[in-house]
């Protein structure tokens, strides 16, 4: 594998389907060095090391790509059955058709971006692209229907994807249309139009015990808050009796399950268990995700040399996304559960110390790298130490699309 030229921080957007779901995802790419472009040999060195092959094997991933950096570079071993090379100057090529036939010999899909223009037949709906990809906010809404019904007709096995969706109701309407996939900002935000929810009895519990554990409750206390619930105590001691803890015998009781496990363990699953309690929708498994990912960084960003304040930054990432999974104001949430002044301080005001590391994870989520480099130069975080931990945040998280 050739050495990458330079380094390079992929932000990893995520392709939502019709179910809510994390479908796959679109890299963006940004260089770190004198110059901003990024040749074709340092873009494929460096998907190498985001292990884009693997995760393609999996799902789709679009990956941005100039003619000239495809013609330079041989790309062959990034290569999977869902890689698609999404070329953003194919409108340029003098042949079209036979760029996109080498990259289908290769053994990756293509696709480009619709390029509205006064013609009613666009070149490009006709080109023998696997996906399509329109700006939701570039043209009226009629325009865009009339397109895609006309589109359809010609092409029924082509995919359409939505860029710069910016809300949830955004994304229900682009299904509505035809779209297979939504590109945009709003995975993490509230569904306004979601009725507020009432909080399960399941997560009350969860949220029982966490308070519990904050407040040094007994063991047996705790214990019995969890058999308020059948979910909780099947989970506890299915955790109890893996083989990460090697007995010779099967944990039959909660309380034993429970110290076992010891209090810092079970307070990070607990938190984890407010995503993966009633789960059922896949709206909830993407914000899982999306808060997996930001706590992960987050941690890893200070790493082992003050646990203290990993733990607390995990969980200031974890719960950065409560108020979009239960449906109501982060204050509500807050007032039930018993947090760390500083995390509460950055969750409900976006003030405190850890304040700045949830602003660097939201920058990179939504593709503002310049502005994340900028904000972690002045934490004295490199930007080599990001990109590591970034990579290695999404690669945990994103191990959980397959659960």
């Amino acid at each position: 594998m050739a050495k990458p030229a330079t380094r390079i921080l992929f932000a990893w957007q995520e392709m939502i389907d019709g179910n809510s779901r994390i479908a796959g995802y679109r890299i963006q790419p940004r260089a770190f060095s004198d110059c901003d472009n990024i040749d074709g040999g340092a873009l494929e060195a460096c998907l190498q090391q985001e292990n884009a092959r693997q995760f393609a094997s999996r799902r789709p991933l679009l990956i941005p790509l100039t003619t000239s950096q495809w013609s330079a570079t041989d790309f062959s071993a990034v290569i999977a059955t869902n890689t698609c090379f999404l070329l953003t100057d194919l409108a340029r090529q003098p042949e079209p058709r036979q760029l996109i036939d080498a990259i289908h010999a290769a053994g990756a899909k293509v696709a480009t971006y619709h390029g509205w223009s006064t013609d009613e037949e666009d070149g490009t709906a006709d080109w023998p692209v696997d996906l399509l990809l329109f700006d939701f906010q570039e043209a009226p809404l009629a325009a865009l229907e009339q397109r895609l019904r006309a589109l359809r007709r010609r092409r029924p096995e082509v995919q359409l994807v939505a860029d710069q969706v910016h809300t949830w109701p955004e994304h229900r309407l682009c299904q509505r249309l035809g779209f297979t996939f939504s590109i945009g900002g709003f995975a993490a935000s509230r569904d306004e139009e979601a009725p507020t929810g009432k909080i399960s009895e399941s997560r009350l519990v969860v949220i029982d015990m966490l308070n519990q554990i904050r407040s040094d409750a007994e063991l047996k206390d705790i214990a019995s808050t969890a058999m308020r619930d059948p979910a909780v105590v099947v989970k506890l001691l299915d955790m109890a009796n893996s083989p990460l803890y090697g007995l010779p015998r099967k944990v039959a009781g909660i309380e034993e399950a429970i110290t076992l496990l010891g209090r810092d363990a079970l307070y990070r699953w607990l938190s984890l268990a407010m995503f993966h309690i009633d789960a059922d929708s896949g709206r909830d498994r993407t914000l899982l995700v999306i808060a997996l990912c930001r706590g992960a960084l987050l941690e890893g960003l200070v790493g082992n040399a003050d646990r203290q304040r990993a733990d607390e930054l995990f969980l200031v990432g974890l719960l950065s996304v409560i108020d979009c999974l239960l449906g109501q104001p982060m204050a509500d949430i807050l007032n039930r559960i018993r947090l760390p002044e500083q995390v509460a301080a950055v969750l409900l005001r976006n003030e405190g110390p850890y304040a700045r590391y949830l602003q660097l994870a939201i920058m990179i989520e939504r593709c503002r790298l310049d502005q994340a480099v900028v904000l972690a130069g002045a934490m004295q975080i490199a930007p080599a130490a990001l990109i590591d931990c970034y990579r290695e945040a999404l690669g945990w998280a994103s191990g959980e699309l397959g659960k």
